[in-house]
């Protein structure tokens, strides 16, 4: 990798140093000031993920922040979305996650369920695709990766 060229966790953290990482409203939460709402209701609103594993990878934001009924429409709404997409041969499958607390991996703590859209053969080992290591596809930028 070129000198000039970031990883894009570096600059996740540069964008994002600014941003108040506890949030007390949904307004001030990094989502809604990186991007418009792709889907925009009363109690959740869905947006592209900025920094995306896969394309199509969504993010679904309650705006109650601790309220876990409004989690739980978001995983609901996820799923919703996902299932139509597979009825409709848009994907084969896909992933619904949350990661909840520092070391469960969450930077803005702000609840939120990731939406990830798979495709048959988009992990080397498809048998692990919800396993922690391999929810995602290779990572072009993990140097591990490099070849």
């Amino acid at each position: 990798m070129s000198e000039d060229k970031k990883w894009p966790w570096e600059v996740y953290q540069e964008e994002t140093k600014d941003y108040n990482k506890h949030p007390d409203n949904y307004k001030d939460a990094v989502g809604w000031k990186n991007s418009k709402p792709i889907k925009d209701e009363p109690q959740y609103a869905v947006f592209m993920d900025k920094y995306p594993a896969v394309e199509g990878h969504k993010l679904y934001i309650p705006k109650m922040k601790d309220a876990p009924g409004m989690i739980g429409l978001c995983f609901q709404e996820a799923y919703r979305d996902g299932m139509e997409m597979v009825n409709k041969g848009e994907i084969d499958g896909f992933n619904v996650g949350l990661n909840q607390n520092e070391s469960a991996g969450q930077s803005i703590f702000w609840p939120h369920v990731h939406f990830i859209p798979r495709k048959k053969g988009d992990v080397t080992n498809q048998r692990n695709a919800g396993t922690r290591m391999s929810v995602y596809s290779i990572d072009p930028y993990n140097p591990e990766n490099k070849k």
